[in-house]
């Protein structure tokens, strides 16, 4: 699909490739064979001219993209799969990113900082679904016990809920480690799961020492709202999750999540640069 800039929303939709053309100008260097393909669906769309100067909108995203000073990255995974989507905040501007199943381009769409919260609420669907606490609002477990009844729900499949939940309980019970009225609810969390949604922001901190990363897991479970994954936390290392690492799930209430996206984000004394409003 080629590139597009939608004028009246300030938004565009770019591919990994036409990323890396951007890249290619912003340090002068000359475009790779790879990319010229790229460049070229570019130029048929307006975003830059012949001398490979880009459009002036494109350029505030461009600026942002190669020298980000806060990056919040979405991993999605639902029944479609993963998508990616994101945040991409400068000095001098801020863009909300988004991707569609199957697809590689993303839709950058700008924002403000006011608002960003708001954004990232949106773009991972958070609604008020009126969801109550159910009689055990913490699930403790280990993830091997959650691999096992996801490959159950992969082998029985869900046409018939109440036949798949009496499978799921029984591989739950089996597999230990859960108390009553844990495998019950533990259960319907596992039939009722949308999806869930890893956000992730990172930033360089103020001392120069490094950068600093905060994260959040949050499972969608229907009509059973919410559940942060407490543990393992985030930001969770490469190669750390194992079958007997402890699962710690907890429900929370639409407003709590509201805090906790807002809580990743860095404060304004713990940015290297001020940002601009």
């Amino acid at each position: 699909m080629l590139p597009s800039f939608g004028s009246a929303r300030d938004r565009f939709r770019l591919g990994p490739a036409h990323l890396g053309v951007l890249g290619c100008f912003y340090e002068g260097a000359s475009v790779t064979a790879d990319l010229i393909d790229a460049r070229n669906e570019l130029q048929a769309a307006g975003l830059i001219n012949e001398d490979n100067a880009v459009i002036p909108e494109l350029a505030d995203l461009a600026n942002v993209l190669a020298e980000p000073i806060v990056l919040v990255q979405i991993e999605m995974t639902g029944g479609q799969g993963v998508t990616n989507h994101g945040a991409v905040i400068g000095n001098d501007a801020c863009y909300v990113y988004e991707g569609w199943p199957g697809e590689i381009e993303s839709e950058y769409v700008r924002t403000g900082l006011s608002t960003l919260v708001w954004s990232l609420a949106r773009t991972v669907g958070l609604r008020d679904r009126e969801a109550k606490p159910p009689v055990a609002p913490v699930v403790t477990t280990t993830i091997g016990v959650m691999d096992a009844g996801f490959v159950t729900l992969a082998e029985v499949g869900t046409d018939d809920v109440g036949e798949a939940a009496e499978h799921l309980r029984a591989v739950l019970a089996a597999e230990g480690g859960l108390a009553d009225p844990e495998p019950t609810v533990f259960t319907h969390l596992l039939l009722h799961l949308n999806g869930n949604w890893r956000m992730t922001a990172a930033w360089n901190n103020r001392e120069g020492k490094g950068t600093d990363i905060r994260g959040i897991t949050v499972l969608g479970c229907g009509p059973l709202g919410y559940w942060l994954r407490e543990r393992p936390a985030e930001p969770i290392l490469p190669g750390t999750v194992t079958p007997v690492r402890e699962l710690r799930l907890v429900f929370i209430e639409v407003p709590r999540v509201w805090e906790l996206i807002a809580e990743l984000l860095p404060s304004a004394n713990q940015l290297p640069v001020p940002v601009e409003r």
